[in-house]
């Protein structure tokens, strides 16, 4: 795993392609997988997903957009759980209709991700919904642990 920040951040949220999503469910905590891709205009980052409308995190963020989203490094041999690189991502989920103007490039931001989605989105059933991120709690080994604004989140993952 590489030791910079930007470089945690980048192989976390560009390089990994679930998240673990947890939303309030009849007022109790669900957790639920979904796939995402990120879209970083300007000094903005917001995680872009495609969900289903039959999917109960879907009708959980309809009802209360306030989500939490983890994504981890994947295990390897002979490292402990707790000393996984990982992000923690407070966000307010957005549905995008397809004419906002916004839909195409995100959509073309998942699909770069996710080719076999394809088809997906001539399902009516399906949704884009954009993730922004309120702060970034990255937890990038032991005693290495800080919180980010969304605007340090998107200069770490623009860095080069």
């Amino acid at each position: 795993m590489p030791e910079s920040t930007p470089q945690i951040l980048r192989a976390l949220l560009l390089d990994r392609s679930v998240a673990s999503l947890a939303t309030l469910h009849d007022g109790l905590p669900a957790v639920s997988m979904i796939p995402f891709a990120v879209d970083i205009t300007g000094d903005a980052c917001r995680l872009v997903t495609h969900v289903s409308g039959l999917a109960a995190h879907t009708r959980d963020m309809h009802v209360c957009p306030e989500v939490c989203l983890l994504v981890t490094a994947p295990e390897t041999s002979g490292t402990m759980p707790q000393a996984l690189a990982r992000v923690s991502l407070p966000a307010v989920a957005t549905f995008v209709a397809p004419d906002h103007p916004d839909h195409a490039a995100l959509q073309t931001a998942y699909l770069a991700k996710f080719p076999e989605a394809a088809e997906l989105f001539a399902l009516a059933d399906f949704s884009i919904v954009t993730l922004t991120p309120t702060s970034a709690r990255l937890v990038a080994g032991f005693a290495r642990a800080m919180t980010l604004t969304p605007a340090a989140l998107a200069a770490a993952l623009a860095t080069a």
